[in-house]
């Protein structure tokens, strides 16, 4: 376990080579997600993130203290954090005092897999290609529309750009790295490359926090997390869903992976022969 005052065991959990590239995670994620997040999690995440500067993506942070800085009462931000962390954006750690016994959380930030950052400079550089052919246009002749026309190559009239991102994906362009029974599972009620990725992403997270040894594309284990996707789309439809089905889904997923991390540790077994 990590040492509350070990700077160098702290500075090893450094996720981000500058504050710039964080904050540009951080701008992806809260543009593909906010809309889900309540404004307590968004306000959390970015008051860790002003305090995670000097051992970039790495926060000290008691719960009281962003209470504190938050306005927020100590229940909200454990519930924020919490939220926050299945998400993936941030990871607790614990530590232990120098004397013994536990000591104050980290936080470290994480980028997001499959988070879109709007490309801001490619819009100012259109606003201002616009501003220039208007200014060019002003100070030309004018000239009939035949002319104009005529004087515009065909290859540049057809070879207009295409917007990658405004176009909507269906589930046949899913990453290769999702499992094609995940997809299968989940591509009647999701025809979306995008929403079946993120479901994916949340699978991964809430696997690598249950530490379960067996691969979870494996066939039993995938088995589970595709009967927790079944499970949370019942949920839906009967109503039982108070916020977002990707959080409820993660959770149920979460839920069944504890089972398998039971299963996985002896003296659970042998205590559950007893």
């Amino acid at each position: 376990m990590l040492k509350s005052a070990n700077y160098t065991e702290m500075k090893q959990l450094q996720s981000f080579d500058t504050v710039a590239a964080m904050n540009k995670a951080i701008r992806g994620f809260l543009y593909t997600y906010k809309h889900e997040l309540a404004p307590s999690a968004i306000n959390v995440l970015k008051t860790v993130s002003r305090y995670a500067c000097k051992i970039v993506g790495v926060a000290f942070l008691k719960v009281d203290t962003i209470a504190k800085l938050t306005e927020s009462s100590k229940r909200t931000v454990q519930r924020a954090l919490k939220t926050l962390e299945s998400y993936g954006v941030i990871e607790r750690k614990a530590t232990m005092r120098e004397k013994g016994g536990s000591g104050h959380n980290v936080y470290v930030i994480r980028v997001v897999e499959g988070c879109v950052t709007p490309d801001v400079t490619a819009e100012m550089s259109s606003r201002e290609e616009a501003k220039s052919i208007d200014a060019q246009s002003a100070e030309q002749p004018k000239v009939s529309s035949e002319t104009v026309i005529a004087k515009t190559s065909p290859s540049k009239r057809i070879n207009k750009r295409i917007n990658v991102k405004d176009v909507q994906l269906d589930e046949s362009f899913t990453p290769s790295n999702v499992p094609q029974e995940f997809v299968d599972a989940t591509a009647p009620f999701y025809r979306s490359a995008d929403i079946i990725y993120r479901l994916w992403n949340r699978v991964l997270i809430a696997y690598k926090k249950s530490t379960v040894n067996k691969p979870v594309e494996e066939k039993e284990v995938l088995s589970d997390v595709i009967q927790a996707f079944k499970e949370s789309v019942f949920a839906q439809k009967a109503s039982k869903i108070r916020n977002t089905f990707e959080g409820y889904f993660y959770r149920v997923v979460e839920a069944k992976l504890a089972v398998w991390k039971r299963r996985e540790n002896p003296l659970f077994d042998w205590l559950a022969n007893e």
